[in-house]
């Protein structure tokens, strides 16, 4: 069956890419970041290589990057259920938040909504009720 491996973003500044996502996320470095010259700069952060965010830095000259209007949000879920207190966190970290947590639709998990260095949405979920 397949399977929903990655998404790569492009980023502003690799060094600050990596240390929101792993320091103040607490997802980990699984790789890089490499230097491909002539082409990117490339690290992976992820839980694990199940599903993971690939860091691209283009090395070409280009503008800032924006962030597109085909691209809605990356999601990330914690392991604690108390999101209050992680968004807190990351609040004292530094990290913008563009959505207090609250119920999400269908009422079941709590979600708060948070900006990475790069203007990306990211998503911060509780883990799904058991069955």
């Amino acid at each position: 069956m397949p399977r929903f491996l990655h998404t790569s973003i492009f980023v502003n500044d690799m060094a600050e890419s990596i240390a929101f996502y792993t320091q103040k996320l607490g997802l980990k470095l699984l790789d890089g970041p490499h230097h491909y010259p002539g082409n990117a700069d490339m690290a992976f952060v992820g839980e694990s290589w199940q599903s993971y965010i690939e860091l691209v830095y283009d090395l070409e000259d280009h503008p800032p990057y924006t962030l597109g209007n085909r691209y809605e949000h990356l999601a990330i879920e914690i392991d604690d259920a108390d999101i209050q207190a992680y968004i807190e966190r990351l609040r004292g970290l530094g990290v913008k938040i563009t959505q207090e947590p609250k119920f999400s639709p269908g009422g079941e998990r709590a979600i708060a909504f948070i900006e990475d260095p790069n203007g990306i949405p990211v998503e911060i979920l509780v883990p799904r009720p058991k069955p």
